[in-house]
């Protein structure tokens, strides 16, 4: 066997388990959409539930943390197949000019798939933000409404009469 052979299957297996990691962290990311389309449920709601909501949120963050952690071995074999197949980024169609293979094939379905569920994802959070922006651009009218009443109600107000107050005439 040649040494670029050697080296396209040790790539290969590389790349095939960075494909089997990848595949580990989906139901992670589908676990994401599916607390997105619980905080749309949260969102739809006439009064909005603020503990609920940050429960999704913090369940979200902790999914997110999760995840990078997962992703600290991975980033480092990123760096090393890009310096080995020197390609500036490392995406599946730089992987593809230089090398084919059953690693490339598994990592091209696990990248498929990802980005499937994080275009959902993305879809979902774009739709939960908008919602947000105007569930807080009418908290802050009701706000300047009960903002306003309380100063026309300060400035009606009459001046209190002291009772029992007593006149004293000094010039006499």
């Amino acid at each position: 066997m040649g040494v670029k052979v050697v080296k396209s299957n040790i790539i290969n297996l590389v790349l095939k388990r960075m494909a089997e990691g990848y595949k580990e962290q989906l139901p992670h990311y589908e676990k994401m959409l599916e607390l997105a389309h619980k905080q749309t449920d949260i969102l739809g709601k006439e009064d909005v539930d603020t503990e609920e909501l940050l429960e999704v949120i913090n369940d979200r963050q902790s999914l997110i943390e999760n995840l990078e952690s997962m992703n600290e071995g991975i980033v480092q074999l990123k760096l090393e197949i890009r310096s080995t197949l020197d390609i500036e980024q490392f995406n599946i169609s730089s992987i593809k000019e230089r090398l084919s293979g059953m690693g490339v094939d598994a990592l091209s379905i696990a990248l498929a798939e990802l980005a499937s569920v994080l275009a959902e994802i993305k879809e979902v959070d774009d739709k939960n933000e908008k919602r947000m922006g105007f569930i807080l651009q009418d908290t802050r009218e009701k706000l300047n409404g009960i903002k306003n009443v309380k100063k026309a109600d300060k400035a009606y107000q009459t001046v209190p009469v002291a009772n029992g107050g007593i006149f004293v005439d000094y010039t006499k």
